[in-house]
């Protein structure tokens, strides 16, 4: 395959309810329901009401091709479900011990679920569609056919239920769909720094055919065109998405909880008798006076009402959803909705292949950074807001002691949450006790003097005016200890939402060139893929009229031509052939 023809990318999220596959004749209304021919046909007279002896065959087959180097096809785990009933009304299906569903003759049913469980596929998981479901008794992955010596057929594949509807619809709940299966790529696209693992997952598919062959016969060989389609076509894709396992998410999320580890450590290092806000504190005050020695702290510090894990715990089990693509911040994933990109794909024309191109590319890379640059914003917001609004409690008392007495003991006093403390509108509180009084105030100041230190009353008003100076010193140390340690982390998620873009634009500008995608794939209709194949029309038999639900195209990247593809849901009916 071309690359441009690789170039088409494509997701469905809901699809056409597809009637019921019984079929009857069209053409049982005509009044002369004799047609006569040229006896070198072998047949002179075709009687669609008079149950013609016709043989009609039918086949569903959920998974066939080439995936990532193995053939399909030759697993014996896969085998479809074919049905041939001859003219003489005997059905014939393969595999021999396929299950029949009730056949009334002439009419026959038979089903091959497919044993999902039982495939060994490296980088591939399917047992997602092995789970049963309400309407769907043979499973999620079913095949199913059925044909009369009256010439109609019909077969379907999928997520269908013993009567061969289709269960996929846009109505469909979520809860009724199975799990989707899952295709490892990352060994098809080129190196990418920051990716672990890219996957293609393909949700509940479906598809179903059915031929009246009578009728087709009768305007294929005598030229009677009939009243109704002879066939009838449906397909149905659940999902189609992209899940990148990208480390730089979980970097995203680990800078935040790294963060919150730290500011844990900072709190418990600030509270406490001898924390850091006690030092800070006691250390001001003693700098007040020169020399002055401040010793004996005791008191308490507290910080309530802040619990820092339960403020970024919301922010960490994010899905930042963007047109088309989710960051999974829980599980360190980036998932890709292709249907999104590259428009809806429910009742699309036959091979339709979806592209995606440069310019929406380019605009989900630009919302990706955007959407991680607001989640940023609103992580430091949320961690910003529950700091400040913390209640700091202080109550320390100081003993300021020198030249060998004791000239007073100071308490400190704060309660407030600490955002107050950082704007300066709440204050440090001194209130001084146990200053000596009395004739030993002159022996103080004389021992005071003496080593250079102001007398005892200067030092109790320096003392008792120290409120001003020892709160810049509480708000400058709760600003470094706490709030920068915020601001630093704006600054880290914003350098580590970089690699995310990357990742997401470098698997997307990648993803052309190595996987194609092409819905309600029709062989014999113009536009059929390379290699699709069909069993003609002869002067005896109707063409084969099969649809497949979707196509994957895959290429290794090293090697461009060589492309392997996997064919999801098909259904097949015909050819019905003259006896």
């Amino acid at each position: 395959m071309k690359v441009g023809t690789r170039a088409g990318l494509a997701a469905a999220t809901g699809i056409l309810l597809v009637v019921p596959l019984g079929i009857t004749a069209t053409t049982a209304s005509w009044n002369d329901v004799e047609w006569v021919h040229d006896d070198a046909l072998g047949t002179g007279v075709l009687d669609c009401a008079q149950n013609p002896a016709l043989e009609s065959r039918s086949r569903g087959t959920f998974l066939a091709g080439e995936l990532l180097g193995v053939d399909l096809d030759a697993l014996a785990q896969l085998d479809d479900m074919r049905l041939t009933v001859q003219s003489d009304g005997v059905a014939v299906p393969d595999p021999g011990n396929a299950i029949d569903l009730g056949s009334a003759p002439p009419t026959f049913t038979y089903a091959n679920p497919l044993n999902v469980t039982a495939l060994g596929i490296a980088g591939v998981d399917l047992t997602g569609f092995s789970i049963g479901l309400p309407g769907a008794a043979l499973g999620a992955a079913n095949q199913w056919t059925q044909g009369s010596a009256e010439g109609r057929a019909a077969g379907a594949s999928g997520l269908i239920n013993d009567s061969g509807a289709v269960l996929v619809s846009d109505t469909t709940p979520d809860s009724n769909l199975p799990r989707p299966a899952t295709i490892d790529i990352t060994a098809l696209l080129p190196t990418v720094a920051g990716l672990n693992a890219a996957r293609l997952e393909v949700g509940a598919v479906a598809a179903g055919s059915q031929l009246d062959g009578c009728a087709a016969l009768l305007d294929q060989v005598w030229g009677v065109s009939p009243t109704q389609p002879v066939a009838q076509r449906d397909y149905g894709v659940a999902g189609l998405g992209l899940a990148l396992d990208a480390p730089a998410v979980g970097a995203l999320t680990g800078a935040v909880t790294t963060t919150v580890g730290e500011l844990e450590t900072a709190v418990a290092a600030l509270v406490g008798q001898n924390g850091l806000i006690s030092s800070t504190l006691s250390e001001a005050l003693r700098l007040r006076v020169s020399t002055l020695a401040s010793v004996g702290t005791t008191g308490t510090v507290t910080i309530t009402g802040l619990d820092l894990r339960s403020t970024v715990a919301p922010f960490l089990g994010l899905h930042l959803q963007g047109n088309g693509f989710t960051v999974d911040l829980a599980n360190g994933r980036i998932l890709v909705d292709l249907e999104r990109l590259t428009g809806p794909l429910n009742g699309a024309a036959p091979n339709t292949e979806l592209v995606l191109d440069a310019g929406v590319v380019n605009a989900i890379t630009a919302e990706a950074g955007a959407l991680l640059d607001a989640w940023a914003t609103d992580v430091t917001n949320a961690l910003r807001a529950a700091i400040r609004n913390a209640q700091l409690s202080i109550d320390l008392t100081v003993t300021v002691r020198a030249a060998g007495y004791k000239l007073a003991d100071v308490r400190l006093t704060s309660t407030s949450a600490i955002g107050a403390v950082v704007d300066g509108n709440a204050t440090v509180g001194v209130t001084l006790s146990g200053v000596p009084t009395g004739l030993i105030v002159t022996t103080i100041d004389a021992a005071l003097v003496a080593i250079g230190l102001p007398t005892l009353s200067n030092i109790v008003n320096t003392l008792t005016s120290s409120g001003p100076v020892l709160t810049t010193a509480l708000a400058n140390l709760l600003t470094t200890q706490l709030l920068n340690r915020v601001t630093t982390l704006g600054t880290t998620l914003s350098s580590r939402s970089a690699p995310v873009v990357t990742v997401l634009a470098e698997v997307l500008n990648a993803l052309p060139s190595v996987v194609s995608v092409m819905v309600n794939v029709q062989p014999d209709v113009s536009g059929a893929p390379p290699g699709s194949t069909y069993t003609q029309p002869t002067a005896r038999s109707t063409a084969e009229f099969a649809v497949t639900a979707l196509r994957l195209g895959l290429a290794d990247f090293a090697a461009p031509d060589d492309v392997a593809h996997v064919l999801f849901g098909t259904g097949s009916a015909g050819p019905v052939t003259l006896p």
